[in-house]
């Protein structure tokens, strides 16, 4: 065989392996980002929810049936793609508190956030308190 024929397929293969590799992980990274990018917005829609409930309840405005819908499809999207430290946080303030009307229910939801900004981020270095007061003012 040539010389410059094996130097040939030796670049040749060079190129395709490089080319493989760049796609599969381009692919990989796209996958984690669309990954983010879901659970952000139902952990968006899950939060955005109870607020909406929290801010009728404290006008004494009736909950809406669209609101529990509302709140029961984010619930269920959370479960569905959250993480497990998210969906353990969020099932242990529902089956404690089940909605936002004292100062312990208030930390058990910060809980939430907490596990939610880790998830997303990769870390969480806020103590609950802050994150609770920058959510209920308190």
């Amino acid at each position: 065989m040539d010389i410059k024929l094996v130097v040939a397929l030796i670049g040749l293969v060079g190129v395709l392996a490089s080319a493989l590799v760049q796609y599969y992980l381009g692919r990989q990274a796209e996958a984690k980002k669309k990954t983010v990018e879901i659970r952000a917005q139902a952990y968006l829609d899950l939060i955005n929810s109870v607020s909406e409930i929290a801010g009728s309840a404290k006008h004494e405005v009736e909950r809406s049936l669209e609101q529990l819908q509302k709140l029961t499809q984010a619930k269920n999207r959370v479960v569905l793609i959250g993480s497990d430290e998210v969906i353990k946080a969020v099932n242990s303030f529902w089956m404690e508190y089940g909605s936002l009307d004292s100062e312990e229910s208030f930390a058990a939801f910060s809980l939430i956030v907490s596990a939610m900004r880790k998830d997303l981020t990769g870390k969480s270095s806020l103590p609950i308190n802050l994150l609770s007061e920058a959510l209920f003012g308190k």
